[in-house]
């Protein structure tokens, strides 16, 4: 009973959550004003999202303020910032627009009920510590992800900039440009450029190192824009007022799953990418299965009170980050300042100029570029070259899901096929290593048949030399090793073009430690090639383990059970036996007794 304990306590280690608040006290001032900054950042992003949702610009507030309150405390990374992204509000409309009540309304209990159930699939899966595989995303990955990111986002803040609406695809922003240019708002702008300086410069020349960048270049641009009356584009009204409760329908849970699981796997990949992104940039290691059930929580909250599904999001983590942030407590001041915006403080915020947003992004756009990698990305790696643009590519041009599914297929199978080109090198060596130690067993059993044959009156030289050269082109050996997978299995279906002409098979399992259905299979396939040439077909040194996997899957029926030898040496006896009884003649009549076993 006390190992189950030790070992539950053991695995339920990473979810500590009281490690979250360990110095949460030791950068207040740093960790409150980053807080508010982000949350000035997040306030037009979750506006937005709630609008084009179809669920209200109320909608996105409650989910950044779960984001804030909730998955904040919660978070695996320390400067982790959720709230709605673009990827699941696209997956929250499609829901709106085919899920709707007699009257033409949205179905909202399903759709929040489906949010809510999205958010326990996430605590499932984070308790089930399925997070931890993103750990084996190649940097390729990952620095393409940064850097498309990075484009996108300055791309789509144009715009704004400009003074100019905001555009709906990135491909908008690019064949606009020239449009957008002629059409910008020199006031805008110059705030925009105003916040930009000061983000840019404020670092170098303060010496109140404490005062994040972009919270002075925001209250700069703001104040600026307020006391001059300018007249561009600003956050403007806030919705306010108490939530409704949306308790989840049970009899929806099974219509309600796919998508559910569908917004789970968009959290995912959106949440943890970020976290590998703020670990890139902080020198620090995120705890995956704690963002999970972080993001779960936030998304279980958030389904409850009519609040938009949500995501670790790349953007605010990087403001955060350059605001000086060292705990979770800005985030939680982030949900707080959120909160008191929904409560009745909106007007504080009205006034912020979107060009003075668009700013602080287009820096922290900047800041996400890989400037690791693009110094030298001419001389990457040609397969890891390809594979970084292309995720690059697809992050800007397509979607962040599909990039990265499409980034990992490719870097997957660049993988295989390296371990493959490797298994067949380490093959190669192997063979020639061994080649030796099989050519002096090949000759011993040819002396000892000639020594025998001899005592006849035949010349012993003569035929062990004639009996040696029948053997080695009679017999083909092959020589799995190591784990037998489907990556490394094509030499495998080669060796059936060299069954023509032979009579024995050997297949010396000796270094065989592990095989997979394919590798399986493969084995299976080539001693039915050999059975079919009536060419006999041995192994030597299978382990249990190994023939018992050919026993479940029946490819071991294929085998004759005195064919399947403990020692190469026994196989060989064996084989030579086979050579024996299908000779005619070997240098004189065929000889009828059986041949002599190395000893």
């Amino acid at each position: 009973m006390e190992h189950l304990t030790a070992g539950i306590r053991e695995y339920f280690k990473d979810f500590n959550f009281k490690e979250n608040f360990k110095g949460i006290a030791s950068n207040v001032r740093g960790d409150v004003l980053a807080g508010i900054t982000v949350a000035m950042v997040v306030l037009p992003m979750a506006l937005a999202f709630g609008v084009a949702s179809g669920l209200g610009a109320i909608a996105g507030m409650w989910s950044a303020v779960a984001a804030g309150l909730i998955a904040g405390p919660l978070s695996g990374s320390a400067w982790s910032v959720g709230g709605p992204t673009g990827p699941m509000t696209i997956q929250i409309l499609s829901m709106t627009q085919t899920n709707k009540l007699s009257d033409g309304s949205p179905d909202l209990v399903f759709v929040f009920t489906t949010i809510a159930l999205a958010g326990f699939i996430l605590i499932v899966l984070g308790l089930l510590k399925l997070g931890q595989f993103i750990k084996f995303t190649p940097y390729s990955v990952i620095s393409g992800f940064m850097t498309g990111l990075g484009v996108l986002y300055m791309l789509l803040q144009l715009n704004p900039f400009l003074g100019l609406p905001g555009v709906k695809s990135i491909t908008s922003a690019i064949t606009e440009l020239p449009s957008s240019l002629a059409h910008a708002s020199p006031v805008a702008l110059g705030i925009g450029l105003l916040t930009l300086f000061i983000v840019i410069v404020w670092p170098k020349i303060s010496p109140v190192t404490w005062l994040p960048a972009p919270l002075i270049g925001l209250l700069a641009g703001t104040v600026t824009t307020v006391v001059l009356g300018l007249d561009i584009p600003k956050i403007g009204d806030i919705p306010t007022g108490l939530p409704e409760l949306y308790l989840p329908n049970l009899e929806l849970l099974e219509k309600a799953f796919v998508p559910a699981a569908a917004l789970a796997g968009l959290c995912i990949f959106d949440s943890l990418l970020t976290c590998l992104i703020v670990d890139n940039m902080t020198g620090t290691h995120h705890n995956s299965d704690r963002e999970l059930v972080a993001q779960g929580s936030a998304n279980l909250f958030s389904g409850l009170v009519g609040g938009l599904g949500g995501a670790t999001n790349t953007m605010p983590c990087v403001v955060n980050i350059q605001s000086g942030a060292r705990t979770r407590l800005s985030s939680i001041t982030m949900g707080l300042v959120l909160l008191s915006f929904i409560l009745g403080l909106g007007s504080l915020a009205a006034s912020i100029p979107l060009s003075a947003l668009a700013g602080i992004l287009l820096k922290a756009g900047y800041d996400i570029l890989d400037m690791r990698v693009l110094p030298v990305v001419r001389r990457l790696p040609t397969s890891d070259l390809m594979v970084f643009g292309l995720v690059v590519f697809m992050t800007v041009f397509w979607n962040l899901l599909s990039a990265m599914a499409m980034g990992l297929a490719v870097a997957f199978f660049r993988f295989v096929k390296d371990q493959s080109d490797r298994y067949k090198a380490d093959l190669n060596q192997r063979d020639e290593d061994i080649k030796q130690e099989e050519e002096d067993l090949i000759f011993s059993f040819a002396r000892d048949y000639a020594r025998k044959i001899s005592q006849n009156g035949a010349n012993m030289r003569e035929v062990s030399g004639r009996f040696e050269h029948i053997v080695r082109d009679r017999i083909i050996i092959v020589r799995p090793h190591g784990p037998l997978f489907f990556g490394a299995i094509d030499w495998l279906n080669e060796t059936v073009e060299h069954l023509d002409n032979k009579d024995v098979l050997i297949i010396r399992c000796k270094w065989l430690d592990e095989l997979d259905l394919s590798g399986a299979y493969a084995l299976g396939d080539l001693i039915e090639a050999a059975n079919c040439r009536r060419v006999a077909v041995l192994t030597a040194g299978m382990s249990p383990r190994t023939r018992q996997v050919l026993a479940d899957l029946n490819e071991l029926s294929r085998l004759k059970d005195d064919y399947n030898c403990t020692h190469f040496n026994e196989a060989l006896d064996i084989a030579m036996q086979i050579l024996e009884k299908k000779s005619v003649e070997i240098g004189a009549p065929a000889h009828k007794e059986p041949v002599l076993a190395v000893r």
